[in-house]
């Protein structure tokens, strides 16, 4: 091969691929300006909020059953995240899988039994009212938390009293967590947020709202853990999206949680209680349901496989 074909494929060649290379940094560079403006923004650390030892103040007697009361009006949730500083001197529990097996998927009361727990932490209650609400009544905290709505999909009233149900504690309307800005954008005003999950400790309430449909109906914006306080009715933090859509388990600094759909990605993760911070994610086969602590173990139950995590 002579001196001037080689050249030439030489050339021919730098043609290929220089404009392949070109279009992979271009590409790599959009990745990273994506990355960084869809990053989630820290806030300055509130320690100072969390009172484990706090008590709601009564603002009234309450007659069971009776939810005809002035409600608080919650502003819209952080539909994008709001997570704050970490404090990295304050340590995380740290999940290692122990075992995974295959469950028959209809058994979930027997996994209950053998490890000693209630199938749920709530009771479903229907009450002949003007409507016949629907409602959930959780017991948390040394309270009584009821929720309520038209039908299960819309449980956004809450009301909070005492465990003999005579004295009011609280009662919020979370009606603007129902919507999210990416259900309005894709018109797809059925894919309605519903509360899923309330743990009470001192003076924040843990809320797990999210939808039952995929994340495309929502563009991603649902499956949340918020901290309330319950002093000023503030929200502290609120976790990024796809975070938690069901139950969840408080351990020392910790919460567990979990996040899933069929033909979704499913993962557990653990979020520091304090930040609203993900410390750690873990994928599992199946969205996970039902979590249950004993001693230093996390039994998680999913769809179709039961896990166990030591931490």
């Amino acid at each position: 091969m002579n001196k001037t074909l080689r050249i030439f494929m030489m050339l021919v060649l730098a043609c290929l691929l220089i404009p392949g290379q070109v279009c992979a940094q271009k590409k790599k560079t959009v990745r990273k300006k994506k990355a960084a403006t869809t990053a989630i923004k820290t806030y300055p650390a509130r320690d100072d909020a969390f009172l484990p030892d706090y008590k709601l103040q009564p603002v009234g007697s309450y007659t069971s059953g009776n939810f005809d009361l002035d409600y608080t009006l919650l502003p819209e949730p952080y539909f994008e995240g709001h997570v704050l500083k970490r404090d990295m001197n304050r340590k995380q529990i740290r999940l290692k899988q122990v075992s995974c097996t295959p469950n028959g998927i209809t058994d979930e009361e027997e996994w209950h039994e053998r490890l000693g727990e209630p199938m749920h932490p709530y009771r479903y209650e229907d009450y002949p009212m003007k409507e016949d609400h629907v409602r959930f009544k959780y017991s948390t905290g040394g309270y009584s938390v009821f929720l309520y709505g038209p039908d299960w999909g819309h449980a956004m009233k809450m009301v909070i009293t005492d465990p003999e149900e005579k004295t009011l504690y609280k009662a919020y309307d979370f009606s603007n967590y129902l919507i999210c800005p990416g259900a309005r954008k894709t018109n797809l005003l059925g894919a309605t947020q519903s509360i899923n999950e309330v743990v009470i400790e001192g003076n924040i309430m843990y809320l797990v709202f999210s939808t039952n449909t995929y994340k495309d109906s929502t563009l991603g914006q649902t499956g949340y853990l918020t901290a309330i306080d319950l002093r000023n009715d503030e929200t502290i933090w609120t976790t990024q999206p796809m975070t938690a859509s069901w139950q969840i388990a408080i351990v020392d600094n910790s919460i567990i949680c979990g996040h899933g759909m069929t033909d979704e990605p499913d993962y557990v993760h653990v979020v520091d209680k304090y930040s609203g911070q993900r410390v750690q994610r873990i994928w599992v086969k199946k969205a996970p349901d039902f979590f249950v602590v004993k001693g230093r173990k996390a039994y998680i139950r999913t769809y179709s496989y039961d896990y166990v995590f030591s931490f």
